[in-house]
């Protein structure tokens, strides 16, 4: 396979966070040195949380980067702005516990639940409060957007006003420390857009919205530019919690344009798993005016397309095997563990580890410890062979362009006393395919699939003739990437 725009992708990322692991020859070694000068410090680790001086708060590890303003930031969080409205609290409630750590939360205005999210964070803070000393604050952190229709200096200045109203509760709570971080969802509202409507969402506004400045959809090149403004000043007032400003779905000409006029540089850019694909550029340019990005939309883009890419999934796998079997050698998992790495995890971990925020939506408490800081954080950083086979494996998932060779289980079967027939079973129709004759003292090495089913027919008076007359079946078991040997 060529070197695509994610193995770029990866590489650069590598190159600039964690570049050692990138020096091998040719391309990965080129784009080290032109990355970083040949430096080879790295500054992306493993933070125990830094408290703010308003509150004393109680400190525990999760996964931060730091912000080009200071903050440190959750490379971990959780997405919740187009779920059930029932169900956001007890998610995020759930999601703060110690044994998950999660302190990022992303919503937007246009959710309509940010009070939700504050109620969350209160009900998880308090159930955590038992564990900290008298007058500690749980620091939490909150990206929300403001939406397309309240682009514009004065719109933009009210839906921060609502925002801040929504949260309010969790920002008297004593032990809540909560840091929000305001977005500009969209640069502006897209005609060609099926889903956006631009004049019917303007005119279903409330009043007060609409007296606050012209509608952005009629200055689109403008509006946002306005919004931008309005950030910069909210965020430099010390009376409010805005620990920091970005922008979300904007691409690079757009970022230019910004940084153009901005006195302040955006802190964040938030971006879909799409843009990491085919949108290399945005992501060098951010890394090179150090604007942090948060992925979203990961799960749906990415992992639940296994079908699509077979191949793909089946070499994230095989890399899950190997971080799997390498953490049990390492102690970090128990023989008794029955769980084993999964693919999301992979692809999650790869990215945190190279400086990317993810927030990974889940109603399902199983995966919402699967995919927690507290789990990506135990899993050890990958080496530049597995670097390469996710970043190749995750853009044939989003691309619908399967790789072109698949992993497998390797089995060599050995036959030790007799000659034996090996035939490959297909449970489907019911069929069978001869592949190999293996003579008495001879092996055979066979690529296959975990389920897959051999029968094994030893010779005897006449061809196909079983042992004891009867016929051994053989289940292919394991995992992607493992070695078996089975004696005949």
């Amino acid at each position: 396979m060529k070197y695509s725009s994610f193995v770029y992708l990866s590489c650069l990322l590598v190159a600039i966070f964690n570049p050692v692991q990138c020096l091998s020859e040719g391309f990965f070694g080129k784009l080290v040195r032109l990355a970083t000068g040949g430096n080879t410090d790295t500054n992306l680790q493993k933070h125990k949380n830094k408290r703010s001086r308003e509150k004393n708060s109680q400190p525990h590890e999760y996964p931060t980067t730091k912000l080009s303003n200071g903050i440190n930031f959750p490379l971990v969080g959780m997405g919740v702005g187009n779920m059930n409205p029932r169900v956001v609290p007890a998610i995020i409630s759930h999601g703060l516990k110690d044994d998950r750590n999660i302190r990022l939360i992303d919503t937007a205005h246009v959710s309509q639940n940010e009070f939700l999210v504050s109620k969350g964070i209160i009900e998880g803070v308090d159930r955590l409060v038992g564990t900290a000393k008298a007058g500690e604050a749980f620091e939490v952190h909150v990206t929300t957007k403001i939406w397309y229709t309240h682009l514009g200096y004065d719109r933009t200045l009210l839906a921060i006003k609502d925002s801040l109203h929504n949260f309010q509760e969790a920002i008297d709570h004593p032990n809540v420390d909560l840091k929000l971080h305001v977005l500009l969802h969209w640069p502006r509202c897209y005609e060609q857009i099926p889903w956006m409507d631009c004049s019917g969402e303007e005119a279903n506004l409330p009043s007060e919205v609409k007296e606050a400045g012209q509608a952005p959809h009629l200055d689109p090149e403008n509006a946002w530019k306005g919004s931008w403004k309005a950030l910069e000043e909210v965020v430099t007032d010390p009376t409010n919690v805005v620990a920091s400003i970005g922008v979300s779905n904007f691409h690079r000409k757009e970022l230019e344009e910004l940084t153009s006029i901005a006195k302040i540089f955006p802190h964040i850019v938030e971006t879909d798993t799409w843009s990491l694909l085919y949108d290399p550029l945005l992501i060098e340019f951010c890394h090179k005016n150090n604007i942090h990005i948060i992925a979203y939309h990961l799960m749906q883009g990415v992992v639940s397309k296994n079908r699509e890419a077979p191949f793909a999934t089946h070499h994230l796998l095989s890399v899950a095997n190997d971080i799997t079997k390498e953490m049990r050698s390492n102690g970090l998992l128990s023989e008794e563990d029955s769980k084993d790495i999964t693919a999301a995890q992979v692809v999650l971990s790869w990215l945190v580890q190279h400086s990317i925020s993810v927030i990974p939506m889940t109603t399902d408490l199983y995966h919402l410890r699967e995919n927690s800081a507290t789990a990506l954080t135990e899993i050890p950083p990958m080496d530049d062979a597995k670097v390469r086979v996710v970043a190749e494996s995750v853009e044939a998932l989003i691309s619908g362009e399967d790789l072109t060779e698949d992993a497998f289980v390797t089995l060599t079967f050995h036959a030790k006393t007799k000659d034996v027939f090996l035939y490959w079973h297909d449970p489907e129709f019911g069929g069978e395919i001869e592949v190999a004759k293996i003579q008495k003292g001879k092996s055979f090495e066979e690529a296959s699939h975990p389920g897959h089913q051999f029968r094994i027919y030893y010779e005897g008076d006449g061809d196909n003739v079983s042992q004891d007359g009867k016929m051994e079946l053989f289940t292919v078991s394991g995992n992607y990437g493992e070695h078996r040997h089975i004696e005949l």
